[in-house]
């Protein structure tokens, strides 16, 4: 196409950007956070207003690899030392990857939640992966 075109026709572009650059932002947290779609919109409606730590070592890839029924053994190796953790002896625990950061009111929560066995060993229960306010 000739340039001079988008040049003298910009504004029919303009719609079309604001509707897909927010489009592509609630892709990305769909697939890459694996979010539903009223997560994904939030997280873009409140784009400027979150903030969120993580623990030492914590990656989203390995935290899309624990599954339920795994040890927490196998856990900490693959996510390392988590920022929270219920006391060990605890019958549910729920270790937590992530924080929200001083002065945000929205972010990523990431947390394993562990169940005692019949053995007396941790496993996984559930994972938690949310966007949502603070408290």
């Amino acid at each position: 196409m000739n340039s001079a075109f988008f040049k003298k026709n910009w504004y029919f572009f303009t719609p079309a950007v604001i509707v897909v650059v927010p489009a592509l932002m609630m892709a990305y947290s769909t697939v890459n956070y694996g979010y539903p779609i009223s997560e994904s919109l939030n997280s873009v409606m409140h784009y400027g207003s979150t903030g969120t730590r993580y623990a030492m070592g914590f990656s989203e890839r390995n935290f899309k690899m624990v599954r339920p029924g795994m040890d927490g053994r196998a856990v900490f190796n693959l996510l390392r030392v988590p920022m929270e953790g219920n006391s060990p002896g605890a019958e549910v625990t729920k270790w937590r990857y992530s924080l929200p950061a001083s002065g945000v009111k929205y972010y990523h929560e990431r947390s394993v939640v562990m169940a005692m066995d019949k053995n007396g060993i941790q496993r996984v229960k559930e994972t938690i992966s949310h966007f949502h306010p603070v408290n």
